[in-house]
């Protein structure tokens, strides 16, 4: 696979487009998997790529706390992608850990290490949970107005971040860098992953540089710590026991 040249700042948060096509068959043109048309398929197939991207980091913590047989792990996994975005994205270099963001018709994003602790501690994602887990509590459902109105306002804000030209994977060219991905349909709703590609968007416009503002927002935020926070949720959900509280960090 073909993959543009990456600026791996360390001061650049990472997020990537996610674009899924489907393998033609006899031939014929491969077809593209529209959000606003087939928004199950198409979360369906990015949901792969985000348990492959993430394999590793469950794996490691099964195998720290003796728990390797607490989650299956995932077959067929593409090393070459999970090697290939060590290799761009300092981000996720650091922190293998990646999470799916989507919008409303449109092609859904991965954000990728640090940014994932920003997107959950910082931008409210970890908010909604326990948003709709009162809710239930007090209305009966997790669907009270309170808990729309909330996840209307913590998507935005997610959105407003990770699209911004500060975050965006870029390629040294300041082009955004997407991932184009084909699947190939092996059964009734089975696929495997055909081909992948890194690749540099060049019919949008330059991405502009990093910010000033953005450097000092970065280094005002404790990544360190929002990082062992959401080790710890980890932790938690495969030890099934979130609601102890327990801590496995001794400096948290």
């Amino acid at each position: 696979m073909k993959t543009a040249s990456i600026n791996n700042s360390p001061n650049f948060g990472h997020s990537f487009r996610v674009s899924i096509c489907l393998k033609g068959e006899n031939g014929l043109e491969n077809v593209f998997v529209n959000p606003a048309k087939n928004e199950k398929l198409y979360k369906s197939l990015n949901a792969k790529i985000i348990s492959w991207l993430n394999e590793d980091f469950y794996t490691n913590l099964r195998t720290i706390y003796g728990l390797p047989n607490v989650k299956k792990t995932s077959t067929g996994v593409p090393r070459d992608m999970i090697d290939m975005l060590h290799k761009i994205d300092s981000d996720y270099n650091s922190f293998n850990l990646v999470r799916s963001i989507y919008r409303k018709n449109a092609l859904g994003y991965i954000t990728t290490g640090a940014d994932v602790s920003i997107v959950e501690n910082v931008k409210g994602a970890k908010h909604i949970g326990s948003a709709k887990t009162d809710s239930v509590w007090t209305y009966g459902h997790a669907k009270s107005d309170y808990v729309k109105a909330l996840v209307k306002a913590v998507k935005g804000n997610i959105l407003d971040y990770i699209t911004s030209d500060n975050v965006l994977l870029r390629s040294k060219n300041n082009k955004e860098i997407m991932l184009k991905t084909i699947f190939k349909k092996v059964g009734k709703d089975k696929y495997e992953l055909e081909s992948f590609e890194f690749h540099e968007n060049k019919s949008k416009p330059d991405l502009k540089p990093v910010t000033s503002a953005f450097s000092l927002y970065k280094k005002s935020i404790n990544i360190s710590r929002m990082i062992q926070e959401t080790v710890q949720h980890h932790v938690n959900k495969l030890f099934k026991s979130k609601a102890n509280g327990k801590n496995y960090f001794t400096n948290s």
